[in-house]
């Protein structure tokens, strides 16, 4: 498992850090070179994800035939744009999405990989939730 997150807040690189320590390797951060922080950062961070703009990508090259754990914020019920380039470039059937959010839906679901097909069917909860 390889995993990459893309961060606004703060949240998904949590969830990328522990899910990082589980698996025993490295969260790898997408970077975009843009400043998102604060209200501000939050409006302009709609306004492209509402046009589907992507932004290139700074984040180390996946390796290898591994799935790829992708956590990133959803925006607008969409990708950020630096995520948007990333899933362009390594292919959405190696990605494994984990969006964030405090309220929205992820609206383009299609052609990723599911959960279910790298666990199976039967999902248990783990006894800590």
């Amino acid at each position: 498992m390889q995993i990459y997150y893309f961060t606004r807040s703060g949240r998904s690189k949590k969830i990328a850090g522990e899910l990082a320590a589980r698996h025993q390797v490295q969260a790898e951060e997408i970077k975009d070179g843009k400043d998102w922080q604060g209200i501000g950062g939050y409006i302009k961070a709609c306004l492209v994800a509402v046009k589907k703009q992507s932004l290139p990508g700074i984040y180390k090259k996946p390796v290898g035939e591994a799935p790829i754990a992708l956590i990133f914020p959803i925006w607008a019920g969409t990708f950020p744009p630096a995520v948007r380039a990333f899933i362009k470039e390594v292919g959405r059937e190696k990605i494994v999405c984990i969006p964030t959010s405090g309220g929205s839906k992820l609206k383009d679901r299609d052609g990723f990989i599911k959960v279910v097909d790298l666990v199976g069917s039967e999902i248990a909860a783990p006894a800590e939730l």
